[in-house]
């Protein structure tokens, strides 16, 4: 791979139907393939949100890996080696909001068993600090419910740096948690619920719980501005440059 061409995106558009696709009997090197997801997964977790979907997505592959799953891990190192350069910086705070989580969700996208995808990126003085995508627990029954399960997981990390900040000394703080689905918003302000939501599971109303007690904030978004999109699903090339403006992301020129 040290001559290969980069290319602009971790994944390309059709990544999860290719990941799902190929004959099983083509024989790829497990081992190697572990190796790379390895590595790149502790890069992903630590400096790199940008690339954490795709490791998701190829590592659910690692056992017996096939030639499409080998495709999408060497376009992935072909993104990589064009963005080498790019690294986490942290600045200094300009937003009023000292905490807030963005929180997304990709409805059903995952064909063998229909589950939805979590994202999500918790921001501390405007730089972020944590960040997560995940498949869900369970089959979420519509676009609504999926969002409203995210919120409810980004809802549980946002309390515990609430807490942490508090042990610092900051005081009362109220994160704002940002969702762009407005049915998931509504139902996380609701006193109780009704019809359309009372079959989705108790654990999943924890963040309607912290709203009545005014613990959290949370504020419908533009899907434009969600932080949280790139940890969900595939994005083309003008959004994942938008990405690295959002997630803090720039070129170290070298000096890393």
């Amino acid at each position: 791979m040290d001559k290969c061409k980069p290319v602009k995106t971790p994944c390309n558009g059709n990544f999860l139907n290719e990941l799902e696709s190929g004959s099983s009997d083509q024989v790829i090197d497990t081992t190697l393939f572990q190796q790379a997801i390895g590595s790149i997964n502790y890069l992903a977790h630590h400096t790199r949100p940008d690339i954490l979907f795709t490791v998701n997505q190829l590592s659910q592959y690692s056992t017996k890996p096939n030639q499409c799953h080998w495709n999408g891990l060497k376009h992935l190192l072909r993104y990589l080696k064009g963005t080498k350069d790019k690294c986490l910086t942290y600045t200094q705070c300009t937003t009023k909001e000292m905490l807030t989580g963005w929180a997304d969700a990709d409805y059903a996208n995952i064909k063998d068993d229909r589950k939805s995808i979590t994202g999500y990126v918790v921001m501390a003085f405007g730089n972020p600090v944590c960040w997560l995508s995940k498949k869900q627990s369970v089959v979420a029954q519509s676009t609504t419910k999926a969002e409203f399960i995210s919120m409810n997981i980004c809802m549980k990390q946002l309390r515990w740096i609430t807490f942490v900040l508090n042990d610092l000394g900051y005081g009362n703080i109220q994160p704002t948690l940002f969702n762009d689905n407005s049915g998931a918003v509504t139902i996380s302000k609701q006193a109780s619920l009704n019809a359309n939501t009372k079959h989705i599971e108790v654990r999943y109303q924890y963040v309607r719980d912290c709203v009545m007690k005014k613990l959290i904030k949370v504020v419908q978004v533009s899907t434009n501005d969600m932080i949280a999109d790139i940890l969900t699903k595939p994005l083309g090339v003008v959004k994942v440059q938008e990405v690295f403006r959002q997630l803090h992301l720039e070129d170290s020129g070298g000096v890393l």
